[in-house]
């Protein structure tokens, strides 16, 4: 699942994942994103870190609260700095992030990389 308010990125990184083999789900940010995700529980949220309604680090803290839907990896995705971006992962407790920087075939290696991680653990 990818949230982001922007509804060209989100149009982008679906096509460009489902060219990858991926099955999308995406959101815009609006109130009823934590629903959707308690719903449909993806094996992983790319979550924008700059949205008007619900900051991606705050969906992480409240997502983290939620043990019913812990099974979904969380990562953040945003074209703030590198170092900001490090740091809002590691104080709200996401399992990583991609910069919004990162080429197409970048950003779907590093989606892979989440992905099998999720493998591992199971």
């Amino acid at each position: 699942m990818v949230i982001d308010d922007d509804e060209r990125v989100l149009v982008s990184v679906k096509r460009m994942l489902e060219r990858q083999g991926y099955s999308v789900l995406v959101h815009d940010g609006r109130p009823g994103c934590f629903k959707e995700v308690a719903q449909f529980k993806p094996d992983l949220v790319l979550i924008d870190v700059n949205m008007p309604f619900l900051s991606g680090d705050a969906f992480v803290a409240l997502f983290g609260q939620c043990a019913a839907i812990t099974e979904s990896r969380i990562v953040l995705y945003s074209a703030i700095d590198e170092l900001t971006l490090q740091q809002k992962t590691r104080d709200c407790g996401a399992q990583g992030y991609i910069s919004k920087s990162d080429s197409g075939l970048e950003f779907a290696r590093k989606v892979a990389g989440f992905l099998r991680q999720d493998q591992a653990e199971i």
